[in-house]
């Protein structure tokens, strides 16, 4: 399996962005389309999404939306500022709001409390809080909702990375996500093999980036 660094990741996302034109916000469907694909539809009737504000958030939020259009129940949860949401994350969740789809922004013990009972009754819990972005330790409210989510979801997919984990080093900063299954996007990240503990069964999705990207990045950052 070939892996890249994080930093590698970044650039081929820029370069597939910016030098050929792919806007950032085709990715992120793709991104979200191919989650969908690894969700066993039949038996996965309920849902719990949490996602950060970051571009791993958004493809929650578009995650959330695509089962909704196929009749899953769906409690959607937003953890971190909604003012400082990326250009995409706010475009999906324009989205939904024009959907008249309801969220919990998660803010303290009552919303934390909605989120427990959630865990509790649903199929299956998508862990979209945090992406490869991620460098500080996990710490407050974020790794309350982490620990409630090891604790009580009774299966874990995760968008990318397990929320909580260094792409790079596979380190757990302070703490994170236990999933049952991580689908990671373009190239597994380093951090991501030989770590089945926290990614559960990786799986590795294409989302539209280019082969010539890849080699072109991969070649200067040699």
């Amino acid at each position: 399996m070939i892996a890249i660094s994080c930093e590698e990741m970044k650039a081929m996302d820029t370069y597939a962005i910016k030098d050929i034109g792919i806007p950032s916000i085709v990715l992120m469907e793709n991104a979200a389309l191919k989650v969908i694909k690894n969700i066993p539809m039949e038996n996965t009737n309920s849902l719990t999404i949490i996602c950060g504000v970051g571009n791993n958030g958004g493809d929650g939020l578009a995650i959330a939306r695509h089962l909704i259009l196929q009749d899953k129940k769906v409690d959607l949860f937003i953890l971190g500022n909604l003012d400082k949401g990326t250009k995409d994350f706010n475009i999906n969740l324009n989205i939904l709001k024009n959907m008249k789809v309801k969220f919990t922004h998660i803010q303290g013990e009552s919303e934390l409390t909605i989120l427990k009972s959630s865990l509790v009754n649903s199929h299956m819990v998508i862990d979209a809080i945090f992406g490869i972005g991620l460098t500080r330790k996990v710490e407050g409210i974020f790794k309350e909702v982490i620990s409630l989510i090891n604790d009580h979801a009774k299966y874990i997919l995760s968008v990318d990375i397990p929320s909580g984990l260094d792409g790079d080093t596979g380190e757990v900063l302070g703490i994170a996500v236990k999933s049952h299954k991580t689908v990671t996007f373009h190239l597994a990240k380093k951090g991501l093999v030989n770590n089945g503990n926290y990614t559960g069964e990786l799986i590795v999705e294409p989302i539209g980036i280019p082969q010539m990207v890849t080699n072109i990045i991969l070649k200067r950052m040699d």
